[in-house]
């Protein structure tokens, strides 16, 4: 089996190499720093990797706290039955399909960050960070959750035998002992949020260019997968556009594994 799985993420890899050659050919490193789209024209993809970026850490630097939070009080303070319903309503959650918080986004959000920040549209990078913080919240907090709970009860009893206090032993004892399968919650988060495809794209605005100033939230966007998904039916059969389109899709591949390596890297130098 983790033959299979090897096997299945190198022929993916290779599938999307062969499919990126042509605009690779074409357009060179300009693909990767060109600030221009135009279907028949030019390809570049910077735009929507900025947006990719932008979207997906603001939203894990809104919902860590959060998520983080929630799964050590779940886990630690509550009671057990209330830890029960708090868990089953977090995966419920989890468990919603991603189309379902988009309409609520549009219905919802758009109009909440159109009016609270006095805008003109409220399909921006803010929103969708918002409504992806909103989606990968209760996966990060569940399994997140579950790491705490799984650390052994000898942890806590030998962290209160030395006179800590509750906080202490949290951050003492428990959290160290759970750090890897925190971190593991966070990647899938981190997965599914760099991921997220029609969310996203029904709420950031689908403008392929980098706001001025670059930190402007408040503009509109795009982000490879809200690209990917705006276009790819169209551009079956045209080559050089698949083309570009695959690239986008090797690229989110490669930043994708690249965060997680670096994830796992710093991970192992904490421990």
């Amino acid at each position: 089996m983790a033959f299979i799985s090897l096997a299945t993420v190198v022929m993916l890899f290779a599938f999307l190499v062969q499919q990126s050659l042509s605009v690779i050919a074409a357009e060179k490193w300009n693909f990767l720093f060109g600030l221009d789209w135009w279907a028949g024209e030019t390809y570049g993809a910077l735009p929507m990797i900025y947006g990719s970026l932008m979207v997906t850490g603001l939203a894990l630097i809104l919902v860590l706290p959060l998520a983080l939070g929630g799964a050590v009080f779940t886990s630690e303070y509550l009671p057990a039955r209330y830890r029960l319903w708090i868990k089953g309503l977090m995966e419920l959650f989890a468990g919603v399909p991603g189309i379902i918080y988009g309409l609520l986004g549009v219905a919802l959000l758009g109009g909440w960050v159109k009016n609270t920040f006095g805008l003109i549209d409220g399909n921006t990078l803010l929103t969708a960070a918002l409504l992806l913080g909103i989606m990968v919240l209760p996966t990060i907090m569940t399994l997140a959750e579950d790491a705490l709970h799984a650390v052994p009860g000898q942890y806590r009893d030998t962290a209160f035998s030395l006179g800590l206090m509750k906080w202490q032993v949290v951050l003492s004892a428990v959290i160290p002992k759970a750090l890897p399968g925190i971190a593991g919650a966070v990647f899938l988060g981190l997965g599914r949020a760099m991921g997220e495809t029609i969310a996203v794209m029904l709420v950031i605005g689908g403008l392929d260019k980098i706001p001025d100033p670059w930190f402007n939230v408040f503009a509109s966007g795009q982000s490879i997968p809200s690209k990917l998904g705006r276009e790819a039916a169209e551009a079956i059969g045209t080559d050089l556009q698949w083309s570009a389109l695959m690239a986008l899709g090797l690229t989110l591949f490669l930043m994708v594994m690249i965060l997680t390596f670096m994830g796992n890297f710093f991970l192992k130098r904490a421990q």
